[in-house]
């Protein structure tokens, strides 16, 4: 949906087949693609085919307004709070996104949690601890705030790509723990480590 595969299409649309003239309104990173292009777009291609490309991107840009709508929406209402976005933001792998989530969720009043841990327990990012007689029956988890949950795994997975980064540190750290193939479980277990040592102070008023 770049700039330039937009005018290709449209020039699909508006009647071009040629896949060289096609192929040459490629721009900047698409340059070295051109005789990839030019194969990808040999082939039939006719009216048929045309007026759907034409509705799908219609639907396109549809959905990109009302995006656009809704961002506006969230930026009027997350005003109020742009110094703690902006302290959320200097965790590593926590972008605008997350951290309007975070506010949306938690708010940014922290004196209703006894500590960090109490908050990363109340979002349900802390092993469950079922034990009976000594013995661990699950670890499992509480389902606690999805929508913070689903936010705070990609701020960790984001977090780790980071090259001398706390969070990467710490994945690497539990990957030792549980073994290379249980990623799943080091990145689920950043989450609130990641929050006790960033998500609960910068909020805090």
């Amino acid at each position: 949906m770049g700039k330039a595969s937009r005018r290709m299409l449209q020039e699909l649309i508006d009647g071009e087949r040629d896949p060289e003239v096609l192929a040459n309104m490629a721009l900047t990173r698409m340059r070295p693609k051109i005789p990839e292009l030019r194969l990808a777009l040999e082939g039939r291609f006719s009216a048929h085919h045309a007026l759907m490309i034409r509705m799908h991107l219609a639907h396109v840009d549809h959905l990109s307004a009302a995006i656009d709508g809704l961002d506006a929406q969230v930026d009027a209402v997350i005003a109020p709070f742009v110094d703690h976005v902006a302290r959320l933001m200097t965790i590593p792998g926590v972008g605008k996104r997350t951290a309007e989530v975070v506010i949306a969720e938690i708010g940014v009043d922290m004196t209703r949690f006894p500590s960090a841990a109490h908050l990363a327990s109340w979002a349900g990012l802390c092993p469950g601890n079922h034990e009976s007689a000594g013995t661990r029956r699950s670890g499992r988890t509480r389902k606690g705030n999805a929508a913070l949950r689903v936010a705070l795994c990609k701020a960790a997975w984001a977090g780790v790509r980071k090259n001398d980064s706390y969070p990467g540190a710490q994945f690497r750290r539990f990957q030792r723990r549980f073994g290379r193939k249980a990623e799943g479980k080091a990145i689920f277990a950043l989450r609130p480590h990641a929050g006790g040592h960033g998500l609960a102070r910068p909020c805090r008023s």
